[in-house]
């Protein structure tokens, strides 16, 4: 918000000398994220707060289904490149009935990258292979997501529901210390509107409440450039949405978080995400209204999966090589990441 503009006439010269000194650190001093939401939240495993407030797991990404033989889990590269940015949170789809080898690939990918594990059990009704799923991962993976957008994959909230009750207290049983997280929607209200309010509704009624709430969020959908560059503040907004919705219905905080995030998910996406002015511009424009909205956590989509044919990824596939938007996120996270003697 811009300040009005004041007289000045009259001003003594005393005070001149003070706008002065108290204007010069501030114009001169590093471009800081805007004022942050007070808001606090429950700390999730492994998390931390950062300078301002802001959550050490704003800055994940994801290791999404693979459509290349060379990816993030076969380029040990990118993950040495992730753990020297400093992401610290990594979104891996754990596919279903797979077996303990495949596990170990996508848990080594995290561990190599130096990040916390979010996983996404990707299917809620095989029950014999999540509740393996946990009991094998125990304490290496101590986040999970329960399903991913299941409302846009035609699961209605009555079966997510039922199978969020009676899943997730055994999945608590095995593995007390790791937290669950749904509804995992396709938008911040659910894919046609109302699956997040049934879902808080839901859980209020039975009583197994989640850990913490998430969505996916990409503003743009074949958009201009400009178009979707504006768009880019939008996460505050439906991130705030989310949360006085939880609010409202639970009567509780919980942590609200954005597990999928990028600028458009078509597939392929415009071909301006390519430019990196602008995709630079939207990764700090988004992170910063992710930051001043309080969120928890928020993987971007995705580090290096061939994911849009390549145009979503962080990473060329092929050679290995960053793209502009980790070096966005690298950036942001030197800056917020506190240094080693707390300052």
């Amino acid at each position: 918000m811009r300040l009005a503009q004041r007289s000045i006439k009259r001003l003594w010269l005393t005070s001149s000398i003070l706008i002065l000194v108290l204007f010069f650190p501030i114009a001169c001093s590093p471009i800081l994220l805007p004022h942050l939401s007070t808001k606090t939240h429950p700390t999730l495993p492994g998390q931390q707060r950062w300078k301002q407030g802001v959550s050490s797991f704003l800055f994940g990404t994801n290791d999404a289904y693979e459509w290349s033989s060379q990816n993030i889990q076969t380029q040990p590269a990118i993950q040495t490149d992730l753990r020297h940015a400093g992401f610290t949170l990594m979104r891996s789809f754990l596919p279903d009935s797979t077996s303990d080898a495949v596990i170990e690939q996508n848990i080594h990918t995290i561990e190599n990258s130096g990040a916390q594990c979010l996983g996404v059990i990707t299917n809620i009704f095989d029950v014999t292979f999540d509740t393996h799923l946990v009991r094998y991962l125990g304490h290496r993976c101590l986040m999970y997501e329960f399903g991913n957008e299941p409302d846009y994959n035609n699961i209605s909230i009555q079966n997510y529901l039922k199978q969020w009750n009676t899943l997730i207290p055994v999945l608590r049983h095995i593995n007390p210390a790791a937290k669950f997280i749904g509804p995992v929607t396709y938008n911040d209200q659910g894919y046609g509107g109302g699956y997040m309010r049934a879902f808080l509704e839901g859980v209020k009624t039975s009583g197994v409440l989640p850990d913490a709430v998430s969505f996916h969020w990409y503003p743009c959908y074949w958009d201009s450039k400009e178009k979707c560059l504006a768009k880019a503040s939008s996460y505050a907004q439906v991130a705030r949405g989310v949360q006085d919705m939880v609010q409202r219905i639970l009567g509780r905080e919980l942590p609200v978080g954005i597990s999928e995030w990028n600028f458009d998910p078509d597939n392929p996406p415009p071909a301006y995400g390519d430019d990196a002015n602008f995709i630079t511009r939207f990764t700090i424009d988004a992170l910063h209204s992710m930051a001043q909205a309080g969120v928890a956590f928020a993987c971007q989509f995705d580090a290096a999966s061939y994911s849009g044919f390549g145009h979503l990824d962080m990473f060329q596939v092929d050679t290995a090589q960053p793209k502009p938007q980790f070096y966005a996120m690298k950036d942001l996270i030197q800056q917020y990441r506190p240094s080693t003697n707390g300052t």
